[in-house]
């Protein structure tokens, strides 16, 4: 699966790819709104290019490179940006929201990424309503990556988010929404008709947050993406209240479905292959949780059901090297990099704290 990145914050935004195809890793970067340039890098398996991209995505994470839809890319040039408060300015008194109204382009942004507002985890209540009041400066946007801060700013726990429900209303462009933390989130229970792609990122994701989006109404969404956690940082309850998701009426145009760090992700594996949604997915993850051999053998028993899938995303899991080979058998695209050793005592998802 292709995957896709910007760099907002630069004085000349620049774009980069990484693609696994076979045994190859291609590389596609350069200035955003040009075709860029592409690189290609030969390895002796298709698990290397794998293990290979992901380091590279780590790297280019760590700079400042924000994932976004290959489809919103696409249609960018100079149009994206991404604000946040440094310390120094957080101590100066700076306030975020003056700082993005000063920017002249802002009304001509189509991607936004909102990083960190307040270094002592303040919630974002008055960002939001500055947001609101000032709408007709945002109109435009199509891409929104709400919380994009990381552990040395502020533990992914210690994120305090607000009721975002009423600023997506006022967002009437809206596409693709990426939020992580969810401390005091609501994203509201109504009719979304333009979000094509919803991403939740959360070391533990509450009851009521799940509850948005089961009671939500999101007929055009195309990628749906929920981080579980785990119960000492917020996910109080059991993994059947996802079930709901796993349904092609409520998601009739939904390609890619993630219900990934979770503690039980061999649970999740039965709610995929039990589901009426499952054929009409392209993209099958329940990475980054505790998955061992117990989900990989359910795998490989129902494996007729999922020859349509273009990528089982598996990465970070504790299967066995044996059903590793064997699922890496199976005529699809599957990623298991960054195995990890089964101990059944000391077992964590990716993302907790």
């Amino acid at each position: 699966m292709k995957r896709v990145f910007v760099l907002q914050d630069a004085e000349l935004p620049r774009f980069w790819s990484a693609e696994v195809q076979g045994t190859d890793l291609v590389i596609n970067y350069g200035k955003l709104g040009t075709e860029g340039e592409i690189q290609v890098k030969n390895f002796t398996s298709s698990e290397e290019a794998e293990k290979a991209a992901e380091k590279l995505i780590a790297e280019k994470s760590k700079k400042g490179y924000v994932e976004i839809d290959e489809e919103i890319v696409k249609k960018m040039k100079a149009d994206a940006k991404k604000f946040a408060l440094s310390y120094d300015e957080f101590e100066a008194g700076v306030n975020l929201l003056d700082k993005m109204l000063e920017d002249r382009n802002l009304d001509t942004y189509k991607q936004l990424t909102i990083g960190c507002w307040d270094f002592e985890c303040e919630n974002c209540s008055e960002l939001v309503n500055g947001i609101i009041a000032h709408r007709d400066r945002f109109q435009q946007l199509e891409g929104l990556f709400w919380g994009d801060i990381d552990s040395e700013e502020c533990e992914i726990s210690w994120i305090n988010q607000t009721d975002l429900g009423a600023m997506l209303d006022v967002l009437p462009n809206l596409k693709s929404l990426k939020i992580k933390g969810t401390n005091e989130l609501s994203i509201g229970r109504k009719l979304r008709p333009n979000l094509t792609s919803l991403e939740i990122i959360s070391g533990g994701m509450p009851t009521e947050v799940v509850e948005d989006v089961v009671k939500s109404d999101f007929p055009n969404l195309e990628k749906l993406v929920l981080y579980v956690g785990v119960n000492d940082y917020g996910f109080d309850d059991d993994l059947e209240i996802f079930r709901p998701l796993f349904s092609k009426d409520k998601f009739p145009k939904l390609k890619y479905l993630g219900i990934v760090d979770a503690e039980g992700e061999d649970q999740v594996v039965d709610m995929f292959l039990e589901s009426d949604i499952l054929p009409q997915l392209e993209v099958m993850d329940i990475s980054q949780g505790i998955l061992t051999d117990k989900g990989a053998r359910k795998l490989l028993e129902q494996a007729d059901k999922l020859n349509h899938l273009k990528l089982i995303d598996m990465h970070y899991h504790f299967i066995s090297r044996e059903l590793q080979r064997q699922l890496q058998e199976l005529p699809i695209q599957v990623n298991l990099s960054d195995g990890q050793d089964f101990d059944a005592e000391y077992m964590y998802p990716y993302i907790t704290e």
